[in-house]
């Protein structure tokens, strides 16, 4: 049976600290972060993870409006093991033997609305968890770099010029926060409908607001404050809880408030109640998460990318996938490096 090729979405929130983001240390930190196998994520005894073909894109040159975007593909590098084999005439029988194996998926970062597009190119293929691990760590030691740069830089003019402010890394570091990755799974309206259809009983729904890319918010009215006040009180999330397990929740208001709150993929919603053979059921971002199917998809990265641009824009055209509007300094700077490329 053929392998069914799935585009996945997420939102690739990446926060330096509280004030920098994505675009603030593109050319610092994050662009050479995705140079292939710049660095190697190395896991004991389960293999490799690494970026592959990576290339900074144009996906609509306009130079007043211009789309730029990550395109590459995700390597895990690894030996399958085996203990035993079966045989009809002998049964089970020992015999160990190692096989070498790199699945890989193609993927697209969106750099103006930091969406991410990830697809497995053969089974067993990274996952969009397997892609924040591997970016995170990539992240993590281009950052490292970074600072050893600057630090050796602000060395260097101190010793041209004794009457330089003495530079040590702990202050860039606070000028320079750590980054830290979150990739959440975009929520598929109709998937979510279906899970929730599936719950007789809703025991409690919790729904977490999580930081953004400097995007302006155009959740509903609710979130939209609730977003805001988040912010003013310089939370790094704020969550609400809507319980009820002695007669459970109302199925159509929990859709419609869960739907309103994961549509822009900066929330985290979990569900738990049970179904009609009451089973206990435990539902988050992941069990509903939006897939589409593709026919083909090209294996170079960068066409592939092209392909999935085409897809993404169509979703958002069906308002299957909602866009935050972009605030005019993340517009500013991805002109910015358009005009450099």
């Amino acid at each position: 049976m053929a392998f069914t090729k799935k585009l996945e979405f997420g939102n690739y929130t990446l926060k330096f600290g509280e004030d920098k983001v994505l675009l603030d240390l593109f050319d610092e930190v994050v662009m050479p972060s995705f140079h292939e196998m710049k660095y190697i994520r190395n896991l004991k005894d389960k293999g490799q993870y690494f970026f592959l073909d990576t290339k900074l894109i144009k996906l609509d040159d306009n130079p007043e409006a211009p789309v730029l975007g990550i395109s590459g593909k995700i390597v895990k590098n690894t030996r399958l093991k085996r203990d035993q084999i079966f045989r009809e005439d002998g049964g089970l029988i020992e015999d160990k033997s190692e096989l070498e194996t790199a699945p890989s998926s193609t993927f697209l970062l969106v750099l103006n609305t930091h969406r991410l597009i990830l697809c497995k190119e053969v089974p067993g293929a990274p996952t969009i968890s397997n892609f924040q691990s591997t970016s995170q760590y990539c992240l993590k030691q281009q950052h490292k770099k970074f600072i050893e740069d600057e630090f050796e830089k602000a060395k260097k003019r101190k010793e041209e010029n004794p009457e330089v402010e003495r530079v040590t890394k702990k202050s860039l570091v606070n000028r320079y926060p750590y980054p830290i990755l979150r990739i959440t799974p975009l929520s598929d309206k109709e998937s979510l409908k279906d899970f929730v259809t599936r719950l007789k009983h809703i025991d409690k729904v919790s729904i977490k607001l999580l930081p953004t890319n400097r995007e302006e918010i155009d959740n509903d009215d609710f979130w939209s404050d609730f977003g805001r006040r988040r912010e003013e009180m310089n939370s790094k999330a704020a969550k609400v809880e809507f319980s009820n397990p002695k007669e459970g929740l109302e199925g159509d208001k929990v859709y419609e408030q869960a739907s309103a709150a994961s549509g822009l993929g900066n929330s985290e919603v979990k569900l738990k109640g049970y179904d009609e053979q009451g089973d206990t059921i435990n539902g988050s971002n992941d069990d509903f998460s939006l897939t589409v199917e593709l026919e083909d998809l090209p294996r170079d990265a960068e066409r592939a990318a092209t392909v999935k641009y085409g897809q993404f824009k169509h979703l958002v055209a069906e308002n299957v996938i909602k866009l935050p509007v972009l605030a005019d300094e993340v517009i500013a700077k991805v002109v910015s490096i358009f005009r450099g490329l």
